[in-house]
């Protein structure tokens, strides 16, 4: 493809839409592909943390588990092992829980920043325009 071509095309796109409005659409184009490769890649689901349904069965397998062996006890010495095969179990729910929690608030500060950064990308931008649009006028205009 002709470079000069390109060139003709990228100033002809500068001059009907304004060099700040084309920094906007590729500002925008940019934060939506980040926004979507967070969304999909940062998920819970990714980090292999579980999910919710998952936890409910879980759970009812464990309390099955718990009362078949406390059936089986003879004494306090074998109703702590069993307490601690029980405590065991449910440290592995938790754990996966707490994975699911932390990919998720991960996720969420990330969306979150790529958001601030939208704003102050906009806010940049205005006062390029709004410098520009001052540049361009006299002074006695501007009284």
């Amino acid at each position: 493809m002709d470079t000069g071509k390109r060139k003709g095309r990228l100033k002809t796109l500068t001059a009907a839409a304004g060099l700040i409005q084309l920094a906007r659409i590729i500002l925008g184009a940019v934060l939506g592909l980040l926004f979507i490769l967070t969304w999909i890649g940062t998920g819970p689901a990714v980090v292999d943390a579980g999910s919710p349904s998952d936890w409910n069965s879980e759970l009812a397998a464990a309390s099955v588990k718990n009362e078949v062996n406390n059936g089986e006890t003879k004494g306090a010495p074998q109703q702590s092992v069993v307490n601690g095969w029980y405590a065991n179990d449910l440290a592995a729910i938790t754990a996966s829980q707490n994975t699911y929690l932390a990919a998720s608030s991960a996720r969420n500060g990330t969306l979150l920043m790529l958001l601030g950064l939208g704003v102050a990308g906009e806010l940049i931008l205005r006062g390029l325009d709004r410098a520009r649009q001052l540049g361009t006028t006299s002074y006695e205009e501007r009284i």
